[in-house]
């Protein structure tokens, strides 16, 4: 019998294990050099004063001291942000762009662990925390699907009743079932990195905006605005207004983000988040005056819709607190 064929394979076998060794060992360096070229880069720009986390999509969200950042958004009590959903027939999602009425659903953990949704004029509704199995359904979010578990018929029931929409189901979007990949958003796809997801978050899993540019918008307005109108996970102070448009990395803590782009604005920030009734054409009439890229490409993608905010992606994991500093990577 001869050996050498068998000799031959481990060899091939032994360098391309070698290869691929060599080539994990490259990339886990080049990101260790880049993240301590990033450490030396960081700058103090201010103090994260607010942390809202919304367990349900477009409904109000909660106003946290302190809340953990993960791969695919805040957490805090074992709720992370936008877990929960309302779908139509069509498995589409369901928002308070068109359903006013949706800012008015609050909610609050109960003392048994189960998620309580309240709106006027309905029953409490209590779901699950922490689903592990159910009916996988498929649901879509801007053209793209992500798995989710469906809350069961009499949450469908409450949601329809509530919005006077035949239908709707609600969803719940488990840690470990399949999200949207970022990187095939068909629009925004080419600045994600490779696995980076997100649950039922538009886009970015967060949304980062200063006092300043708060202020500097409410300066210019009849009718001033909060930052409840923006639905921002985090509130920064002490830096000039639009600030945050050229942060490039951002340093809270242990946790890190990387800006994916900046925030276009819609409809749903001229809905009072206090009633649920729109309050015309503000702020977005005004913002349209000031804050519309000058970028023709991305015009030609967003159209009129002005930018306010930053989306984030989480670089690394963290805990952030109210009171914390703020760092800022401009390259």
């Amino acid at each position: 019998m001869s050996w050498e064929p068998t000799v031959k394979l481990a060899v091939l076998l032994g360098s391309a294990t070698a290869v691929a060794i060599a080539t994990a060992l490259f990339f886990m360096r080049e990101r260790e050099r880049k993240a301590k070229t990033r450490q030396g880069s960081y700058v103090e720009v201010g103090k994260v004063t607010q942390i809202f986390l919304y367990p349900l999509k477009s409904g109000r969200g909660w106003d946290l001291q302190q809340a953990d950042s993960t791969r695919i958004g805040l957490r805090h009590d074992g709720v992370r942000d936008r877990q929960w959903m309302i779908i139509d027939e069509k498995n589409e999602f369901v928002t308070a762009r068109k359903e006013r009425r949706l800012v008015l659903v609050t909610s609050r953990l109960d003392p048994d662990g189960q998620l309580c949704l309240d709106a006027p004029g309905m029953p409490t509704l209590k779901v699950p925390v922490g689903m592990k199995e159910g009916a996988v359904i498929n649901a879509r979010l801007w053209g793209q699907k992500g798995e989710a578990f469906d809350c069961g018929d009499e949450a469908a029931d409450w949601c329809s009743t509530y919005l006077k929409k035949p239908n709707c189901r609600l969803c719940y979007c488990a840690d470990h079932l399949r999200k949207r990949q970022l990187e095939e958003d068909e629009v925004y796809g080419n600045l994600a990195k490779h696995g980076e997801e997100v649950g039922f978050q538009d886009l970015g899993q967060y949304l980062m905006i200063s006092e300043a540019s708060l202020a500097n918008l409410n300066a210019k307005l009849e009718q001033p605005v909060t930052s409840r109108n923006f639905r921002p996970n985090i509130m920064v102070s002490g830096c000039a207004s639009h600030a945050e448009d050229s942060w490039k990395f951002v340093k809270i803590g242990e946790a890190e983000f990387r800006a994916l782009k900046p925030c276009t604005r819609c409809v749903l920030t001229t809905v009072d988040p206090e009633t649920g009734v729109r309050m015309g054409a503000e702020p977005l009439k005004t913002l349209r005056k000031y804050r519309q890229t000058t970028d023709s490409k991305f015009r030609k993608l967003i159209g009129d819709s002005p930018l306010f905010g930053t989306n984030l992606v989480t670089e690394k994991e963290g805990s952030i607190h109210v009171g914390d500093t703020v760092f800022a990577s401009y390259n």
